[in-house]
Protein backbone atom coordinates (compact mmCIF):
# COMPACT_ATOMS: atom_id res chain seq x y z
CA UNK A 1 0.00 0.00 0.00
CA UNK A 2 1.46 3.36 -0.98
CA UNK A 3 1.50 6.13 1.56
CA UNK A 4 -1.36 8.55 0.97
CA UNK A 5 -0.71 12.06 -0.19
CA UNK A 6 -3.32 14.51 1.01
CA UNK A 7 -4.07 17.93 -0.32
CA UNK A 8 -2.16 20.51 1.66
CA UNK A 9 -4.09 23.65 2.44
CA UNK A 10 -1.56 25.07 4.91
CA UNK A 11 1.74 24.17 3.22
CA UNK A 12 3.08 27.69 3.15
CA UNK A 13 2.55 28.10 6.88
CA UNK A 14 4.08 24.70 7.57
CA UNK A 15 7.20 25.47 5.55
CA UNK A 16 7.52 28.84 7.30
CA UNK A 17 7.27 27.00 10.63
CA UNK A 18 9.95 24.51 9.56
CA UNK A 19 12.32 27.34 8.66
CA UNK A 20 12.32 28.43 12.33
CA UNK A 21 13.54 25.10 13.72
CA UNK A 22 17.14 24.44 14.80
CA UNK A 23 18.43 22.14 12.06
CA UNK A 24 21.57 20.13 11.70
CA UNK A 25 22.74 18.49 8.49
CA UNK A 26 23.66 14.91 7.61
CA UNK A 27 25.55 14.68 4.38
CA UNK A 28 24.64 16.99 1.52
CA UNK A 29 20.87 16.65 1.56
CA UNK A 30 19.35 15.61 4.91
CA UNK A 31 18.27 17.99 7.65
CA UNK A 32 17.48 16.80 11.19
CA UNK A 33 15.59 18.63 13.94
CA UNK A 34 14.18 17.49 17.26
CA UNK A 35 11.13 19.48 18.25
CA UNK A 36 8.08 19.16 20.44
CA UNK A 37 4.86 18.16 18.72
CA UNK A 38 3.05 21.45 18.19
CA UNK A 39 -0.29 22.25 16.54
CA UNK A 40 1.67 23.00 13.34
CA UNK A 41 3.00 19.44 13.28
CA UNK A 42 -0.35 17.93 14.27
CA UNK A 43 -2.02 19.80 11.42
CA UNK A 44 0.64 18.58 8.98
CA UNK A 45 0.25 14.90 9.88
CA UNK A 46 -3.51 14.67 10.38
CA UNK A 47 -4.44 13.41 6.91
CA UNK A 48 -1.59 10.95 6.44
CA UNK A 49 -0.95 7.30 7.03
CA UNK A 50 1.67 6.08 9.43
CA UNK A 51 4.30 3.37 9.16
CA UNK A 52 5.23 1.55 12.33
CA UNK A 53 8.85 0.44 12.68
CA UNK A 54 10.43 -2.00 12.97
CA UNK A 55 8.52 -3.82 10.27
CA UNK A 56 7.08 -0.98 8.23
CA UNK A 57 3.45 -1.90 8.83
CA UNK A 58 1.15 0.81 7.52
CA UNK A 59 -1.74 2.05 9.69
CA UNK A 60 -4.23 4.88 9.55
CA UNK A 61 -3.53 7.78 11.89
CA UNK A 62 -6.56 7.81 14.15
CA UNK A 63 -8.37 10.80 15.56
CA UNK A 64 -7.85 9.70 19.17
CA UNK A 65 -4.07 9.88 18.72
CA UNK A 66 -4.29 13.36 17.22
CA UNK A 67 -6.48 14.47 20.13
CA UNK A 68 -3.96 12.96 22.56
CA UNK A 69 -1.12 14.90 20.90
CA UNK A 70 -3.15 18.13 21.15
CA UNK A 71 -4.07 17.40 24.78
CA UNK A 72 -0.42 16.84 25.74
CA UNK A 73 0.56 20.09 23.99
CA UNK A 74 -2.20 21.98 25.83
CA UNK A 75 -1.00 20.48 29.15
CA UNK A 76 2.52 21.77 28.46
CA UNK A 77 3.89 18.24 27.94
CA UNK A 78 4.15 17.88 24.16
CA UNK A 79 5.64 14.71 22.76
CA UNK A 80 9.02 15.06 21.08
CA UNK A 81 9.37 14.38 17.38
CA UNK A 82 12.33 13.93 15.09
CA UNK A 83 11.87 15.78 11.83
CA UNK A 84 13.93 14.57 8.89
CA UNK A 85 13.82 16.82 5.83
CA UNK A 86 15.10 15.21 2.65
CA UNK A 87 14.76 16.38 -0.96
CA UNK A 88 12.00 13.83 -1.58
CA UNK A 89 10.00 14.09 1.66
CA UNK A 90 9.69 15.31 5.22
CA UNK A 91 9.52 12.51 7.76
CA UNK A 92 8.06 13.05 11.23
CA UNK A 93 9.09 10.35 13.71
CA UNK A 94 7.67 9.80 17.20
CA UNK A 95 7.14 7.03 19.68
CA UNK A 96 4.02 6.14 21.65
CA UNK A 97 5.83 4.00 24.23
CA UNK A 98 8.11 5.99 26.57
CA UNK A 99 7.48 8.99 24.35
CA UNK A 100 9.22 11.66 26.37
CA UNK A 101 12.58 9.88 26.30
CA UNK A 102 12.54 9.79 22.50
CA UNK A 103 14.80 10.15 20.52
CA UNK A 104 17.75 10.63 22.85
CA UNK A 105 17.39 7.27 24.58
CA UNK A 106 17.24 5.49 21.21
CA UNK A 107 20.42 7.23 20.10
CA UNK A 108 22.27 6.04 23.20
CA UNK A 109 20.70 2.66 24.07
CA UNK A 110 20.17 -0.22 21.65
CA UNK A 111 17.27 -1.56 23.75
CA UNK A 112 15.42 1.73 23.44
CA UNK A 113 16.27 1.89 19.74
CA UNK A 114 14.27 -1.33 19.28
CA UNK A 115 11.02 0.18 20.65
CA UNK A 116 8.27 0.64 18.11
CA UNK A 117 8.28 4.10 16.59
CA UNK A 118 6.05 5.65 14.00
CA UNK A 119 6.74 7.72 10.91
CA UNK A 120 4.49 10.06 8.97
CA UNK A 121 5.89 10.91 5.56
CA UNK A 122 4.99 14.16 3.79
CA UNK A 123 6.10 13.92 0.15
CA UNK A 124 7.75 16.97 -1.38
CA UNK A 125 4.91 17.31 -3.90
CA UNK A 126 2.54 17.77 -0.97
CA UNK A 127 4.47 20.69 0.50
CA UNK A 128 4.26 23.23 -2.26
CA UNK A 129 6.53 25.15 -4.59
CA UNK A 130 8.91 26.58 -1.97
CA UNK A 131 9.83 23.16 -0.60
CA UNK A 132 13.13 22.77 -2.47
CA UNK A 133 14.09 26.43 -2.12
CA UNK A 134 13.69 26.37 1.66
CA UNK A 135 15.41 22.98 1.92
CA UNK A 136 18.43 24.18 -0.08
CA UNK A 137 18.65 27.39 1.96
CA UNK A 138 18.62 25.50 5.25
CA UNK A 139 21.14 22.91 4.02
CA UNK A 140 23.55 25.71 3.14
CA UNK A 141 23.31 27.19 6.65
CA UNK A 142 23.03 24.10 8.87
CA UNK A 143 25.99 22.73 10.79
CA UNK A 144 26.87 19.05 10.61
CA UNK A 145 24.85 16.91 13.06
CA UNK A 146 26.57 15.53 16.14
CA UNK A 147 27.83 11.96 15.70
CA UNK A 148 25.35 10.91 18.41
CA UNK A 149 22.54 11.19 15.83
CA UNK A 150 22.48 8.07 13.64
CA UNK A 151 22.23 8.49 9.85
CA UNK A 152 18.68 9.01 8.71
Amino acid sequence: MAEAVGTCVTCGNFLEFLKTLPWCRQGDSTLIAVHNCTPDLIEAIKDHEVKVFPGGMQIKLNLSWLLYLKEKFDEGRPLPMVIVWKPEAIELWYRRNKSWDFPYDAWQDSAAAAYDRERVKLPAEHAGEKYMQYHADLISKAKECPTLIPPQ
